[in-house]
């Protein structure tokens, strides 16, 4: 009976390692980036992807699927010299895009969208709105509490094996302690890369 309720144990930790290594891959999956190439007809321009600047007049870039705002900025002071704002579309994973901007000409419109809400709009929905974050999330909890269950029932049958002395007892306490480290090093895995997203989205 304990052999067949310890196979049983056994079974469901490795459904769970493999339901979690599974969205784990399928996540790291999602997040993949396409190569973009963006030219102005002003090699003076000052070219800016979601707020941050990244060349001057040419640039190639990864970047990930999703909407970015571009903005290209003319460097002449003259009056009424036209400004670019855009949305990059990148639709697909691993593909080359090419943006090529004149400059030249009258603004495009006289009322410009406001630059830092699109980007705070964009960056909210970016990761933590994504199917990957919510992923994370559930399967955090999951592995929490995965290993508070385990390393709960292990300290009882440590409790159990103090007030009998059963040395067979430990046996039993080394796998509960066992499978409670492996949910706890699953999760600390999880939570690195939801550290990783929140820092470089």
């Amino acid at each position: 009976m304990r052999i067949r309720s310890q196979i049983k144990n056994n079974n469901f930790i490795i459904k769970l390692i493999t339901v979690f290594l599974i969205s784990f891959a399928s996540s790291i999956a999602q997040d993949c980036k396409s190569k973009v190439e963006i030219t102005a007809n002003n090699l003076g321009a000052n070219i800016y992807i979601d707020s941050l600047f990244i060349a001057k007049g040419k640039t190639e870039i990864s970047l990930s699927k999703g909407n970015h705002l571009l903005f290209i900025k003319n460097p002449s002071l003259m009056w009424g010299k036209k400004n670019i704002y855009d949305t990059l579309r990148i639709e697909e994973c691993d593909k080359n895009y090419k943006f090529n901007y004149d400059l030249k000409g009258e603004e495009n419109s006289l009322i410009q969208p406001n630059i830092y809400e699109y980007i705070n709009k964009n960056k909210a929905e970016s990761f933590f709105g994504s199917g990957t974050f919510k992923i994370l999330i559930g399967s955090a909890a999951v592995l929490g509490g995965v290993a508070a269950y385990f390393k709960i029932k292990a300290d009882k049958k440590y409790d159990d094996y103090l007030q009998t002395k059963n040395h067979s007892m430990l046996d039993e306490v080394d796998r509960l302690d066992l499978y409670s480290g492996v949910a706890f090093g699953l999760l600390q895995i999880n939570f690195g890369y939801l550290i990783y997203k929140f820092l470089t989205d």
